[in-house]
């Protein structure tokens, strides 16, 4: 997924955004869980995880977890 260097949250983003965006979206999916797994608050890989997830109530959940 990365390099051999430890990324840090700023550049998994840019990652998950990147795939997400050239519709690579297992790779996407999976930048955002390394990010969540290290900052469970992270609003803005929450909002990119509400435009992958496949259903309503997970969008609802992905956008409640982003913050007001």
């Amino acid at each position: 997924m990365f390099t051999n260097e430890m990324p840090n949250i700023e550049d998994a983003l840019t990652f998950a955004i990147d795939a997400i965006e050239r519709g690579e979206m297992k790779q996407g999916t999976a930048a955002l869980e390394w990010i969540l797994q290290r900052e469970p608050g992270n609003p803005y890989a929450w909002l990119w995880m509400a435009c992958i997830v496949p259903d309503e109530q997970a969008k609802r959940d992905c956008y409640l977890r982003a913050g007001p």
